[in-house]
């Protein structure tokens, strides 16, 4: 009796077992649309799956293997209940092959049969060889054959194989170069292979359902495999002209999964950053301890403390001063006919998103896709800047102001003027003050020439010190049709030890920035017109000491 209890009850178990597993549906999501991040993307699915009455387990496949598993979350319409969800990975489901996999299978097919037939006529050229290299020792033992009749087979011989031997090099080389195509192929099949057969993710649903239906479910998740960059085009016709500034994203992702026919948002929110304010903790201040060093006695002409040397280094803050010619009123215009109709901008306290309403295809390759977000029309300063100390050309400066509203981030900007490619600069929206620069190269016909001048130039002894005094004097001339506004900048030197006095001495009405060491000359410049500015500075020191750095 107990023995039939125990099969009753397992039969009824393998009956409950095959009943659940009859409720089991598999659907696969599909890629609807994506918010990419700077570090990460947030990927919505969408799936069907026909759902019974009462309780049942979907599964849905076509996941990314590394997903955020914390930030899934499945929705589903009224009249379905979903109790739990699963994350799972499937390390034996193959994934299907691209058209481009399947195009080179069948590239590489067709080129094996053709390397076989390549292999099939040197065979037979090879019995060929053979045939005539037998043919002629038969001929030579016959000796009934005439002298006449043996040139001739010789000479036959002779043809044929060579014949025969050119196109089987011939055919080596067909071969030889078929096989390096199959190499290749081969090698980008394997490669692809190797990303077709990772593990994929899978979600588990148990969901319990009043009616039979055909639900419509949306799945999101957070990747961590894609992200964007910015970089910016800069093209300007002439210094009449707008700048025109076009905005796009640098997309890549390697999740796995293709992004095919996606709808597409670029957010300058990064979620993977850390969003927690900093705690400031106690600074206690405590003694270590000290070691002294023997130093070693020699004599230094050097002084005890160098003077500190100043660079031209902030070119673009010096040319972010504001200039009275070809200023435009204020304003930003998105540029008419272009893709910037089809993005809407929307900003909010933290950052901005570029919702696109075209669609993109995005490969799982992990490399860099350019997608167009804006583009504006901007009014612009335009000036030339020279530093003949560190380059003896003239360069122009396009400047932007209001460019706050732009939702710009640091980035690459490739510069074009008068539809020249001229260079790439970097835009450091962090450090940049109200106005943004741009140079847009070199110009030639403003012509600049910076040259020490030897009768205001003197060293002396005066005492205890020596005295040097320097003078250089920048010639300028402007060559083109129109006048220009130009900044010019120089130096003179600086110090922090008491033992060396800075005189300046000649300025020429230059702008002079004390704490830099800067001298700054703005002025206009009519065509064909000769300029020239004079600095002249003197430095004194204890005459047995010596100053490296001063020339």
């Amino acid at each position: 009796m107990t023995k039939k209890i125990l099969i009753l009850i397992s039969l009824i178990s393998i009956s409950a077992k095959f009943s659940f597993a009859e409720k089991e549906i598999t659907s696969k999501a599909s890629i609807k649309s994506v918010v990419v991040y700077l570090q990460g993307a947030e990927v919505t699915n969408t799936f069907k799956a026909q759902i019974p009455s009462g309780q049942s387990t979907v599964v849905v496949q076509g996941l990314p293997a590394n997903l955020n598993q914390s930030t899934l979350q499945v929705g589903a319409e009224k009249g379905v209940t979903i109790q739990s969800t699963e994350y799972r990975m499937n390390y034996l489901r193959q994934n299907e092959k691209s058209d481009r996999l399947k195009m080179m299978g069948d590239t590489l097919a067709m080129l094996n049969r053709i390397n076989q037939k390549y292999e099939n006529q040197r065979v037979v050229l090879d019995d060929l060889i053979a045939t005539l290299a037998a043919n002629k020792v038969v001929g030579g033992a016959n000796t009934g054959m005439s002298v006449a009749e043996l040139q001739k087979l010789m000479d036959y011989t002779f043809t044929k194989t060579t014949q025969i031997r050119n196109d089987l090099i011939e055919l080596e080389g067909k071969t030889l170069k078929n096989q390096e195509k199959i190499n290749k192929i081969s090698n980008q099949m394997n490669e692809e292979n190797a990303k077709l057969n990772q593990p994929s993710g899978e979600v588990v649903l148990q969901i319990v359902s009043n009616n039979s239906t055909n639900a419509d479910f949306n799945l999101t998740y957070m990747t961590p495999n894609a992200g964007w960059a910015p970089i910016y085009d800069l093209r300007c016709e002439n210094i009449q002209s707008k700048i025109k500034l076009f905005y796009k994203a640098q997309v890549y992702q390697n999740t796995g999964m293709t992004w095919d026919d996606v709808k597409l948002t670029i957010s300058t929110g990064n979620p993977n950053e850390s969003g927690t304010s900093p705690v400031m903790q106690p600074w206690y201040l405590q003694f270590g301890q000290v070691y002294t060093q023997q130093r070693a006695k020699f004599k230094t002409t050097a002084p005890a403390q160098a003077p500190v040397a100043y660079s031209l280094n902030n070119t673009l803050q010096i040319g972010g001063a504001r200039a009275d010619s070809y200023q435009w009123d204020a304003g930003v215009d998105v540029a008419q006919g272009s893709l910037a109709q089809y993005t809407t901008v929307t900003e909010s306290q933290l950052n901005a998103t570029f919702d696109i309403d075209l669609k993109y295809d995005i490969p799982a390759d992990g490399k860099i896709h350019l997608v167009s977000m804006v583009d504006y029309e901007l009014p612009a300063t335009y000036q030339y800047y020279a530093a003949p100390k560190l380059d003896k050309d003239a360069f122009l400066l396009a400047r932007i102001t209001d460019w706050e509203k732009l939702n710009l981030l640091p980035a690459n900007t490739n510069i074009f003027f008068e539809g020249t490619y001229v260079g790439q600069s970097y835009v450091d929206t962090r450090n940049t003050r109200d106005t943004l620069s741009f140079s847009l190269g070199r110009d030639k016909k403003v012509i600049i020439k910076r040259q020490k001048i030897k009768d205001y130039s003197s060293s002396k002894l005066i005492g205890a010190n020596r005295s040097e005094e320097f003078a250089y004097d920048i010639t300028l001339r402007n060559t083109k049709k129109d006048a220009i506004q130009l900044i010019v900048l120089d130096q003179y030197p600086l110090t922090t030890d008491k033992d060396i006095q800075i005189e300046l001495l000649d300025k020429s009405n230059a702008k002079v920035d004390e704490e830099k060491g800067q001298l700054t000359w703005r002025f206009e410049m009519k065509p064909q017109e000769n300029k020239t500015l004079r600095l002249r500075y003197s430095v004194k020191y204890p005459k047995e000491k010596i100053i490296n750095n001063l020339n």
